[in-house]
């Protein structure tokens, strides 16, 4: 039986031009389960590799990326939140987990290392936009200290149906003085 010391160890890093090809998979999973994303198209290689790169060019909206024993399994993203209105200090976090990882801590450890990295970067607040009826990305939320805020009646369109959509936010703790 395996112990915490002897258990394979998840490894967060920023994301590769060769992650491309697995974070679409990663992703296109997403998009089939319909629980994560609004995005009802699949991605090609070719717009993740242009994700990829938009998130090296802009150290602000970095790609987190978790390896367990070199099989990427996830991943996490801060994105704009509202360029409008000059909100730099706010991001949206995305995650994604691929299925045969999911409930195993994953979505969890990520979480923490965006967080992280949100508050690194001077960030005040982290805002999620969760399907309603996505209960493990609620609970993913509760359980690393998001709290719900509202919620969008008919929000997300996915084909022919609307969405509700749960707003959840995050306070990035200041800094230490």
């Amino acid at each position: 039986m395996a112990t915490p010391e002897t258990r394979p160890q998840l490894a967060i890093r920023p994301v590769r031009n060769v992650d491309a090809p697995t974070l679409r998979e990663i992703y296109n999973e997403a998009v089939e389960d319909g629980l994560v994303t609004f995005d009802p198209a699949s991605r090609s290689v070719e717009q993740q590799q242009r994700l990829i790169a938009a998130a090296e060019r802009d150290a602000r909206h970095p790609i987190l990326v978790a390896d367990v024993r070199n099989w990427t399994c996830g991943m996490a993203a801060l994105a704009p939140h509202d360029s409008h209105h000059e909100l730099h200090d706010m991001a949206e976090v995305e995650i994604f987990v691929r299925r045969s990882f999911r409930s195993y801590g994953v979505g969890r450890q990520l979480m923490r290392a965006v967080q992280a990295e949100a508050a690194r970067l001077g960030y005040r607040k982290l805002i999620g936009l969760v399907l309603a009826d996505s209960q493990d990305t609620l609970r993913l939320c509760q359980a690393t200290g998001w709290r719900v805020v509202g919620q969008h009646e008919r929000h997300a369109r996915h084909g022919d149906r609307l969405r509700d959509v749960t707003v959840v936010e995050f306070l990035v703790p200041p800094p230490a003085a």
